[in-house]
This record gives C-alpha cells, structure tokens and sequence, in this order.
C-alpha cells in the first residue's frame, strides 16, 4: 500500500481486482456517487454501463483511494494494452472524487503493479493543471488533445 500524507489525512491507494464484493460494499455509496458525478461531468465520454462492463469482464482495474485507511476518497480506472509492436502498457484513464493533485504521489502503487505485470510504461490522461505535479514524479508529456465543438 502506497501512502500519502495531506495535513492530517492519510490517503492510501488500493487495487480491488482480488477485493471480494464483502470488501468492497462498505465504500459502495461514495464509489457510485463519485461515477455518477464523473459521468454528469464528462456526459459525451464517460459512460455507465461500459465502466461496469470493462470491470464485470476484466478488461479495465479498478483502484480504490481511502483516506485513514478507512473512508473512500476517490477512484481510479487502469486498462492494459498492446501497442502494435507488442509493449505492453498500462493507462490510468479515469479518476474521480476528492483528493485532487494531493493523491499523485499515490501513482507510485499503480507503477509498482505495472511493474509486477512486465508493463514497459505507463500512460495517463489528465488536465494541464497536472502537468508540473506529474514532472515531478517522471512524467512527460507526450500528445495533446485538442477539441473543437462544432455544433453548439
């Protein structure tokens, strides 16, 4: 377990995929407001149904922040893919709930699983106010994406 000190709390980063739903039931109701949340946030790129599949078949982790080890935090989804030459990675493409630019340090305990998985990098999608905190911890950036609305 990777931990982070913020003031007074402690968060802590925690895979799930070995978690029986026992485990897990306790910090449901944060779990399920801090999607539904993301999904009001980002309605055109964050869909419901496909989380809770990609998780149900294996295809994407779910990772769990709780802070004093006890109270969920946040939320984060990794998926693992195969570039075309055959590296594979992992990309941490969600995270929700509270906690903000305090839990990056926490991306140590997803680098030690991709790690342990023989994953040669790590990718991440995040806002630009991310950028100088994830350089302190190795990262670079590596594409922009850019979005134009069309039809208002």
């Amino acid at each position: 377990m990777t931990e982070q000190k913020d003031g007074q709390n402690l968060y802590s980063a925690h895979f799930t995929e070995q978690w029986s739903w026992e485990k897990i039931a306790p910090h449901k109701e944060a779990l399920n407001a801090a999607l539904n949340k993301y999904a009001q946030r980002f309605p055109d790129d964050v869909c419901l149904a496909t989380i809770a599949k990609e998780l149900a078949t294996g295809q994407a982790q779910l990772w769990l922040v709780l802070k004093n080890k006890t109270q969920f935090s946040a939320f984060a989804l990794t998926k693992i893919e195969k570039t075309q030459r055959g590296k594979k990675r992992v990309v941490l493409s969600d995270l929700a709930g509270e906690g903000g630019l305090e839990l990056v340090p926490l991306i140590e305990k997803i680098e030690q699983w991709a790690l342990s998985i023989h994953a040669e990098e790590l990718h991440l999608f995040g806002r630009t106010g991310w950028a100088k905190m994830l350089a302190r911890h190795g990262y670079s950036r590596d594409l922009i994406h850019y979005r134009k609305v069309l039809v208002p």
